[in-house]
């Protein structure tokens, strides 16, 4: 077995067992790696209309082929479950960095796959070969940061690599998430719910042995290849500098940063929150994930005065949600309320978008002071945010309300529908649809398996150049009408198509999606090919990788599907399809321009009007078993 570990392990909770598996052919060739064994273990393993919060959920933790090598950025891995959030029932999952799957990958596993419910808290103990269920009342109800702390001191080894939930997740927070080295995240839908319904605290791992490479002096050439090409791009370079945090002034130029609960797409705050605000007063050093040498994590420090904190991993999608997004341009109380969720075990997007949510209620008269529990939710108050984070995920007061998520809250808070910016129950992350080159992003927000999304598709658009869809549109000069024609509906289904199936791709090999789609000029499929080839000595073309990605989008869509999702799902918030102009362009898409797009983005999937993914599809992509399941024509 070379590239893969070759194992996983099965953990029946209910029973106290653990099963150590073999790693089937069929799951490394058809699936490859992490968020692809994962939707395939959903898929198969949960039945549907299930509680995603009783044991009958399954939660999976997935790496990739290629992590615990020296491949750049190759640090991810994937946490999924049936989701908290979704409605009326789907798909959650999330991608997070550090160094875990490497960890993983030297003690031999691809894959954690927990069952049923644990009588009592516990965590999971891996140590090489042994695996062990180990009692976690001493760590139930400590913060992420504790937690890592107590794990290396019981076991005397501070290169113990855990994976955790928080308070929130224990108290099963709709928006809890999974952390990873304290700050890395995964878990859109509320997988660190799933794992707190199920009494599982952590996964404690140390590895010591390695990844056997089948083709090892090809692969360290193509290794180095790869590191030169994204070291010597200059766009690479400024990401080494700012992290994601450059995107504030990206997306204000775009007339893209979500504002006020997405009312506008414009923070006349924006500089105060800026990537220059922050390396002038708050960052401290760099920090990478295992085998980056891009570093694009920053240590801060607030050093005095009421915001005093310190952490890691300030980034866009720490700061939008918590600040413009709220109306707060405060950059030490935003850094204070990142520091209170990583430690919390909550999701910053959703977290943020919650409580926008509320104050747009409130701004309607929607919500009073009384309401919530006098604190005044107004746009901007920063210290009403502070107070309420750890409300919700201890579920106190009012926070109890906003722990279920907005679309939950607002069934309690009569008028408030018109306040939500949710498809599928998930709020929509990241980015103010329809405006500049996000028209693109509308489609993918209400397309996104797991619900509103920037990471399925449309941020980075590096679908735009792949091969085959240069071959498909006609020619050189259709594919570059995609950028010179940005409010043009035209082939934008096509595109997001691509993106889409590059994206579930990059997922599984849990290779750095900001990184990978940097190493020429944003996506090489013919590197990541060979890299995968000489590590695992299975041929494969970059034809071949997205055959994988778009077979991962298939059976993902077929799981939503048999919860009972179609076409009525891949919608957008009302307020997101209003097209306007204003004085920095036309924003918003209106819904005749939408159907059309969707049209096309099914058409071109090989789906029905519906949504629903054909019986030719599905069986060309050897899912011959799952179109019987989901009644496909």
């Amino acid at each position: 077995m070379y590239g893969w570990a070759g194992q996983r392990i099965k953990v029946y909770l209910t029973e106290g067992k653990i099963v150590k598996e073999p790693l089937s052919e069929e799951m490394r060739l058809n699936y490859l790696g992490g968020r692809g064994f994962n939707s395939k273990t959903l898929f198969d393993e949960v039945k549907p209309g299930i509680d995603p919060l009783g044991p009958e959920n399954v939660v999976m933790v997935g790496v990739g082929p290629l992590n615990g090598t020296a491949v750049p950025a190759a640090s991810r891995w994937t946490v999924t479950a049936k989701s908290t959030v979704a409605v009326p029932g789907g798909l959650g999952d999330g991608n997070g960095g550090g160094d875990f799957s490497s960890e993983l990958k030297f003690a031999g596993y691809d894959q954690i796959v927990f069952y049923g419910r644990s009588p009592k808290p516990v965590y999971l103990w891996i140590d090489d070969g042994h695996l062990e269920l180990k009692d976690a009342s001493g760590i139930w109800g400590k913060t992420t940061l504790e937690t890592n702390y107590k794990l290396w001191e019981e076991h005397g080894d501070r290169n113990i690599r855990v994976l955790c939930i928080g308070p929130a997740g224990e108290n099963l927070v709709r928006m809890s998430k999974v952390f990873v080295n304290i700050t890395r995240t995964g878990g859109k839908g509320g997988m660190g719910a799933v794992l707190g319904s199920k009494n599982v605290k952590a996964v404690a791992v140390r590895g010591t042995g390695s990844v056997k490479i089948a083709r090892p002096a090809e692969f360290l050439q193509a290794v180095r290849r790869a590191h030169e090409k994204l070291m010597s791009r200059p766009a690479v370079r400024e990401f080494a500098e700012t992290g994601t945090l450059f995107l504030v002034r990206r997306f204000t130029n775009e007339r893209g940063l979500t504002t006020r609960n997405s009312q506008a797409g414009y923070f006349e705050g924006w500089e105060k929150v800026s990537s220059e605000a922050f390396e002038a007063q708050y960052a401290v050093k760099h920090k990478g994930c295992a085998a980056c040498g891009v570093s694009c994590s920053h240590y801060y420090k607030v050093k005095d005065g009421p915001y005093a904190t310190h952490g890691e991993s300030n980034e866009y999608g720490t700061t939008y949600p918590l600040g413009p997004k709220c109306g707060i341009d405060n950059l030490a109380a935003i850094l204070k309320m990142t520091t209170i969720c990583d430690h919390l075990g909550l999701d910053t997007h959703s977290t943020g978008a919650t409580i926008a949510f509320a104050m747009e209620c409130r701004q309607r008269g929607l919500l009073t002071a009384k309401d919530t529990d006098d604190l005044d939710l107004s746009w901007g108050n920063h210290d009403a945010v502070i107070q309420m984070l750890p409300r919700i995920a201890y579920r106190q007061g009012f926070g109890d309300l906003l722990a279920e998520g907005s679309y939950r809250a607002s069934k309690h808070i009569p008028g408030s529908e018109v306040c939500l910016k949710v498809s599928k129950g998930q709020e929509a992350s990241a980015l103010f649809p329809g405006t500049g080159n996000n028209i693109v992003q509308s489609l993918a927000y209400a397309t996104a398996t797991r619900g509103a999304d920037h990471l399925r598709g449309g941020m980075q658009l590096c679908g735009i150049r792949v091969p085959r869809l240069k071959e498909v549109l006609g020619g050189e000069e259709a594919v570059k009408d995609l950028v010179r024609k940005p409010r043009a509906i035209e082939n934008k289904g096509i595109l997001l198509a691509f993106d889409n199936d590059f994206m579930a791709m990059i997922n599984t090999l849990e290779v750095c999606q900001v990184v990978a789609g940097r190493m020429d000029d944003r996506v090489n499929l013919d590197q990541l090919a060979e890299l995968v080839t000489f590590a695992t000595g299975v041929d494969m073309s970059g034809d071949d990788l997205m055959k994988v990605g778009e077979r991962i989008n298939n059976l993902e869509k077929a799981f939503n599907i048999r919860e009972g999702m179609g076409r009525k799902d891949d919608t957008l918030p009302p307020s997101f399809l209003v097209e306007k102009e204003t004085p920095y362009g036309t924003e918003g898409l209106s819904q005749e321009k939408f159907d059309t797009m969707l049209d096309e983005f099914y058409q071109f999937r090989g789906w029905d009007h519906e949504g629903i993914p054909t019986k030719k599809k599905l069986e060309e992509l050897g899912l011959g078993d799952v179109a019987d399941q989901i009644g496909a024509r």
